[in-house]
C-alpha cells in the first residue's frame, strides 16, 4: 500500500506538470504564430502596388470593391527565380524544419532527449552482468553451503544490487524454517522487479505524450492557417494556406519520430526485465538450496 501511494504521489504530479507545459506551449505558440495585422498590411500594400481601390471603397453604383485572389497573385514577388536566373530554389534543411515546429516542437525535442537518456541508463543497468554477478552468486552459494550465515549477510550488504537485495531478506530469516526463507525471497524478487518496471514506465509516459503534443501543434497550425483565411475574407492565396498546413504537420512528425522508438525501447526493456527476473529466481533457488535440503526430514 505504501509503495502504491508513493507511486501515485510521484506519477500524477508529473503528469499534471507535463499537461500544464503542453497547454502553456500551445498558448505561446498560438500567440506567436497568429499575427492578424501582418495579413492585413500585406493586402493593403498589394492594393497600393497594383493601384487597386481599397477593400472598403465603393464604385459608382455604391457597391463595395474587393481585390480578387488573382489580382493579389499577379502582384506578389516571385519566390521561384529558377526560371529567370537559372538558380536552384533553396531547399529546407533539417534545422529549418525543426524550427518550424515552434514552442511545441521544442518541448517534443526535450522529451526526446529525456527518453534517450533513460534508454541509455536502462541499457547499462538492466543487463545480466549487472543484475546477476556470477562471482557474487558463486561466493554466496559457497557460504550458504558451509552454513556461514554472518559472512553471507555481510557479503550481500557489501555488494548491493538486484541479486543481493533478493537473497539478503531470505538469509535474515530463521534457516530452520524453509517456508519463511522461501517467502522472503519471493517477496523481495517481486519488489525488485516492480521497481525496474516502474523505472521503464517513464518511457511509456513519454511515448504516449509525444504524439499528443504533436497533435496539439498540428491543431494550432491549422487554427492559424484557417484564421488567416477567415481574416482575409477568403482572399488568402493557396501558398499561405499550404504553408500553415506544412508548419502544422511538422509537429505531428516530430511527435511520431519520438514516440515510435521510445515505445519500442520500452517494450524491449520490459521483456528484458521479465527474462532476467526469471534467471534471478533460478539463481536464488540454487543459492538457497542447501537451506531447503537441511530443513527436510529424511524419510
Amino acid at each position: 500500500m505504501l509503495t502504491a501511494m508513493k507511486t501515485l504521489t510521484i506519477f500524477y504530479p508529473t503528469v499534471t506538470v507535463l499537461v500544464c507545459v503542453s497547454l502553456f506551449a500551445g498558448s505561446v505558440a498560438l500567440s506567436q504564430r497568429v499575427d492578424v495585422s501582418t495579413l492585413e498590411d500585406f493586402i493593403t500594400r498589394t492594393n497600393a502596388a497594383a493601384n487597386l481601390p481599397a477593400a472598403d471603397s465603393t464604385d459608382g453604383g455604391g457597391q463595395a470593391m474587393f481585390v480578387s485572389p488573382t489580382d493579389i497573385h499577379d502582384t506578389l514577388p516571385r519566390s521561384d527565380t529558377s526560371t529567370d536566373t537559372g538558380e536552384v530554389p533553396k531547399k529546407d534543411t533539417i534545422w529549418s524544419i525543426i524550427l518550424a515546429g515552434g514552442v511545441v516542437g521544442w518541448v517534443i525535442i526535450l522529451l526526446s532527449v529525456a527518453a534517450g537518456a533513460l534508454v541509455v541508463e536502462h541499457l547499462l543497468t538492466i543487463r545480466h552482468s549487472t543484475m546477476i554477478p556470477q562471482e557474487l552468486a558463486d561466493r554466496l552459494s559457497l557460504l550458504v553451503k558451509s552454513g556461514d550465515r554472518v559472512k553471507a549477510v555481510e557479503l550481500c550488504q557489501a555488494n548491493p544490487g538486484f541479486l543481493s537485495n533478493v537473497v539478503l531478506p531470505a538469509l535474515m530469516q530463521p534457516w530452520s524454517h524453509w517456508k519463511y526463507v522461501e517467502k522472503a525471497a519471493e517477496d523481495a524478487l517481486t519488489e525488485q522487479t516492480g521497481k525496474l518496471y516502474r523505472k521503464t514506465d517513464w518511457l511509456s509516459l513519454i511515448g504516449n505524450i509525444a504524439p499528443m503534443l504533436g497533435l496539439l501543434g498540428t491543431v494550432i497550425g491549422m487554427i492559424v492557417a484557417f484564421r488567416q483565411l477567415s481574416i482575409s475574407g477568403g482572399m488568402a492565396i493557396g501558398a499561405y494556406l499550404a504553408e500553415g498546413i506544412y508548419l502544422a504537420l511538422v509537429t505531428t512528425v516530430e511527435g511520431l519520430v519520438v514516440a515510435i522508438p521510445t515505445l519500442a525501447a520500452h517494450s524491449m526493456l520490459t521483456n528484458r526485465i521479465t527474462t532476467l527476473a526469471g534467471e534471478v529466481a533460478f539463481t536464488v533457488e540454487q543459492i538457497l538450496r542447501p537451506i531447503k535440503f537441511a530443513t527436510q526430514k529424511p524419510e
